[in-house]
């Protein structure tokens, strides 16, 4: 593909990434995504070939996103506790970036019992994305910044349904006090 295409690609990808968070995964079509993008729908099926590619290639676009405001950014702190607390601020902030939250949440509840290549990589992001953090909850515990009883996947299933709740909960209902709520839980349950 040339710089051009690849650059309308990303263009087209960056709308998706919205069209998805409010339309869902089902619902973004070359149809829905010409008529938000001003890209025509012949011109999307030259760039995608088909509507599973497109889709494909809007999780990963929505996973690049994630890695640079939630992953990249928990990064700088050092590992450990620090870093996962970093890592959970970071992520509360990220889920009012599309404007219909956080697509991975959305397009989990609605592909969680079907099959296919889109189900399966929306498993795969979310999976790294708890893998991290289990990752750090692990290590803090071994450097005695969490108890040493902390049981691991407990903590981090905590961790994630509070993400689910404040996306829930601003998404759904508009409150805008959802992050906060977040936040302080988080904080309650990293408390040393």
């Amino acid at each position: 593909m040339t710089k051009a295409g690849d650059a309308r690609r990303a263009a087209v990808v960056a709308r998706a990434m919205d069209v998805a968070s409010t339309d869902g995964f089902e619902g973004l079509t070359f149809g829905g995504v010409a008529e938000t993008s001003g890209v025509k729908k012949s011109a999307l099926q030259v760039l995608f070939g088909t509507k599973e590619a497109l889709q494909l290639a809007t999780l990963d676009g929505t996973l690049r996103v994630w890695r640079e405001q939630v992953h990249r950014s928990a990064e700088r702190r050092p590992e450990g506790l620090a870093q996962l607390r970093a890592l959970m601020d970071a992520w509360v902030e990220y889920l009012p970036t599309f404007k219909g939250g956080c697509p991975f949440i959305a397009a989990a509840s609605e592909l969680d019992s079907r099959s296919g290549p889109v189900r399966d990589a929306v498993a795969h992001a979310v999976e790294q994305g708890q893998e991290v953090v289990r990752r750090q909850i692990a290590l803090a515990t071994r450097l005695g910044e969490l108890p040493a009883h902390t049981d691991v996947d407990q903590l981090a299933y905590e961790l994630h349904a509070l993400l689910l709740k404040a996306n829930h909960d601003l998404q759904l209902f508009g409150h805008a006090d959802s992050l906060t709520r977040a936040r302080t839980a988080i904080d309650r349950l990293l408390a040393t």
